[in-house]
């Protein structure tokens, strides 16, 4: 009987799990198709501390970072690197050197270079 039980709370589980899976957007300006958008994270300092913010980001799109967060970045993550790649750049309007790595919660080590210099970023699908 146990097992029944615990057969049953874990298919209930895995339809709450699905039904609270987030869907993609639809946007009207696309006639209705659907817009892919990946999902970054970004902190102001090393190991994910400071202020950090979540950003969903049109593909084959550059973004100038938000106001305020201009080489101000010390940790980076691709939340949808599994089917996105996005690339950080040192300038703005993605310009300047440029960076593919989809994870760094440290930006300061290494060289340092991307490390509070990160001005744009664009993405597209792998």
């Amino acid at each position: 009987m146990v097992c029944i039980k615990s057969f049953i709370g874990a298919q209930a589980f895995q339809a709450l799990a699905i039904m609270a899976s987030p869907t993609p957007q639809i946007s009207k300006d696309t006639g209705g198709e659907l817009m892919a958008q990946a999902s970054i994270y970004m902190c102001e300092h090393t190991y994910w501390n400071g202020q950090c913010r979540n950003e969903l980001v049109d593909l084959n799109r550059c973004y100038n970072v938000p106001g305020g967060w201009n080489d101000r970045i010390s940790s980076i993550r691709n939340d949808s690197k599994s089917f996105y790649k996005c690339v950080w750049y040192l300038d703005g309007n993605c310009q300047g050197g440029s960076y593919e790595n989809q994870e760094d919660a440290n930006l300061a080590d290494g060289n340092g270079r991307f490390n509070d210099s990160i001005s744009s970023y664009s993405c597209k699908q792998k």
